[in-house]
């Protein structure tokens, strides 16, 4: 990612400049979602460049016998750190400003990680590139600086000694190693994506293919000039299809990672003896001057975009996405003119004693605001409106899931716990655990206790699970269906959020869509299928048991979390009901699944409710907020003040149990 004018013992070749002003670029435009939905690709052509460069400057310093490990930290400190510190600096004011107080905690984790050099654990730990709760997060990008100064840590400790035996004992050392990695990458991005993504081990090949062209330097000598300038134009061409092709939804980095660093690496050989066209088109100048802003501007547009949608929500304008990267520019800019290249230059900073001492102080200074940010809870204090929303009552409801009985002693039980009879079963997922206020209270209201059988992410359906589970997940209807025979339920009430199992819809991912022994599942309509078949067995196996069965429809989901999306409303002036949907548009978005819900249910002879009408207002309006308090805990789950809401839905339920005793 580091913009740099390579040093004095490497010849400057203004195409590299070039080269990386089309990454940089390339990322900005992903960032921005305009016109390059696999810009990211960008990221893997800086790899490939930094693993060249590096190497060079190595390999020459070696072979003149003026290597120095302290020297050559020294070298990355002044072009790496100054720069990002100052990033660092106002980022971070600028999120005391705007962040709600969970954003602001997280962001100080993100902070804490980043002396260490290990912010792309962090985000391996936390989050996806690719997901959208990453969006908010200013410092996701640091990710790949954390690779790269990795990188810069362990790798002049091992070409040095392999040098020392010769170029052909450090290519084969470099081509073993990148195989390694290639393997490993291949091997995690279908199995652990985010470890492929984040992590150094899945992604050093691609270092290791700048790291081998620099230790076969005469090797573009001896292809004819012809082949070089297909290379060169081949290259980017990969580069430039990838950009184009890819997108969120490809496997990467896997073997697509694989089109454009192979891209950067054929360009960068095809112009190593002489520039081809390719070459001399991106040494063009105003290309070059990208470039050399590069890092900075790297450092900058994140940020810059990311607040920037934070504080819009939803409601980012073009131009407004065009003025943040024109700031970006701006920033870049001026952190390259007045901090990153006077350090560089010794102009301050000249003694390493200096630098060592700014960069300490810095470093401190980081990891005690990132200390004090995450103790605190994101200093609550900065918003004390936002409490009119209850938002720090939200919390999920602490009560054991299937997968504790044992450990706990057996299911949970609400209500009334004295009285007579078996009560009543709620059976589902974590809406249904979204929902055990209303029915604790239902339970006390009417004398019946409630015994909840729940599990999230586990559909309430025997003989099926969700994809990325595994069938290991069927043990928990298993488990119920036990319960059930042993203490004679003689109602079951069963809760799920359909859409995520029906079609991958409403926040869930094709990972959760069913699957059952018969169909593998891989796509919707399989999930259907499966659905047809097991849901309506489900419940005339219930009601061979003597239960009577009542189902709920999904609850009406939200176009945000909720207690963020209030949060950051509320910072900007507007009314709670900014952002809500109307009752019409949640009926068309969940119209498809519904229908296919009321199919299996009526014709297994359960009884089917609809949470949406008690959810809308008198507007016409599924608001986030009722006599100032929260409905949702997030998008979809009900927080224990807006489960209430539905208690009209299940009295007659509740009644019925309670007289029957």
């Amino acid at each position: 990612m580091e913009s740099q004018t390579p040093a004095p013992t490497l010849s400057y070749r203004p195409e590299i400049d070039g080269l990386r002003a089309l990454a940089v670029l390339s990322v900005i435009l992903y960032h921005a979602e305009a016109l390059l939905p696999g810009g990211y690709v960008g990221v893997d052509v800086f790899f490939v460049i930094s693993g060249y460069l590096i190497a060079s400057i190595v390999v020459r310093e070696r072979e003149r016998g003026n290597f120095r490990l302290v020297t050559f930290w020294e070298h990355r400190l002044r072009r790496l750190f100054p720069a990002w510190f100052a990033m660092i600096v106002v980022t971070t004011i600028v999120a005391m400003i705007v962040l709600i107080p969970d954003h602001l905690e997280g962001y100080g984790e993100s902070l804490l990680a980043q002396p260490t050099f290990t912010a792309n654990f962090h985000f391996w730990e936390r989050s996806g590139y690719f997901e959208p709760e990453s969006e908010w997060q200013p410092l996701l990008h640091t990710w790949s600086l954390a690779v790269e100064e990795q990188f810069y840590l362990f790798f002049p400790l091992i070409l040095p000694p392999l040098l020392a035996k010769g170029r052909r004992t450090a290519r084969m050392f470099v081509v073993v190693l990148g195989v390694l990695s290639f393997a490993l990458c291949l091997y995690t991005t279908p199995r652990e994506p985010e470890f492929a993504f984040f992590l150094l081990p899945a992604r050093i090949w691609e270092l290791n293919l700048g790291i081998f062209l620099a230790l076969v330097p005469r090797l573009a000598s001896r292809i004819p000039l012809v082949a070089r300038e297909l290379l060169g134009f081949g290259g980017l061409a990969m580069i430039g299809l990838s950009a184009i092709l890819f997108g969120p939804n490809t496997p990467f980095p896997g073997s697509a990672a694989l089109v454009p660093c192979l891209g950067a690496a054929l360009f960068l050989l095809a112009n190593s003896a002489e520039l081809t066209r390719s070459g001399r088109w991106l040494a063009l100048p105003p290309l070059v001057a990208i470039g050399r802003l590069s890092y900075p501007l790297y450092l900058w547009h994140w940020p810059c975009l990311a607040f920037f949608s934070y504080w819009c929500i939803d409601d980012a304008t073009p131009a407004g996405i065009a003025a943040m990267i024109g700031l970006s520019f701006l920033l870049a800019w001026l952190t390259y003119r007045w901090i990153e290249n006077p350090v560089r230059s010794r102009r301050r900073l000249a003694g390493p004693r200096a630098l060592a001492i700014a960069a300490g102080i810095g470093v401190l200074w980081v990891a005690a605001t990132g200390w004090l940010f995450e103790s605190t809870g994101g200093l609550p204090g900065r918003f004390p409106q936002l409490g009119r929303f209850g938002i720090d009552e939200i919390l999920r409801p602490k009560i054991a899931t299937i997968g504790q009985w044992e450990e706990k002693g057996g299911p949970p039980r609400l209500g009334d716990l004295a009285a007579d009879g078996p009560g009543l079963l709620v059976w589902g997922d974590s809406h249904a655990l979204a929902l055990t206020r209303l029915f604790d209270e239902l339970g006390k209201t009417h004398r019946v206790k409630v015994t909840v059988a729940a599990m999230a992410g586990v559909p309430p359906v025997l003989g099926a699970y969700p994809a990325g589970r595994g069938a290991d997940e069927m043990v928990h209807a298993e488990q119920v269906l036990e319960l059930i025979r042993a203490e004679r339920f003689h109602d079951v009430i069963i809760i799920g959020k359909w859409p995520m199992y029906l079609t991958g819809r409403s926040g869930g991912e094709l990972d959760r869509i069913l699957r059952d022994g018969e169909e593998r599942s891989d796509e919707p309509e399989e999930a259907i299928e499966v659905f047809f078949r097991r849901f309506p067995s489900t419940v005339e196996t219930l009601r061979s048991l003597g239960c009577r069965v009542t189902v709920m429809q999904a609850v009406p989901q939200q176009p945000h979390r909720v207690p963020e999306a209030l949060a950051r409303i509320t910072l900007r002036g507007e009314t709670s009901d900014a952002l809500a949907w109307t009752a019409k548009v949640n009926r068309e978005r969940d119209r498809f699944e519904n229908e296919i819900l009321a199919r299996a249910v009526a014709g297994a002879g359960a009884t089917l409710l609809d949470p949406l009408p008690l959810l809308t207002d008198e507007r016409g309006i599924v608001p986030m907020v009722r006599d100032g308090k929260a409905l949702y805990l997030d998008r979809d789950h009900l927080s224990p003040y807006g489960s209430m809401l539905l208690a009209p839905l299940f009295e007659e339920i509740f009644r019925a149990a309670g007289s029957a005793r």
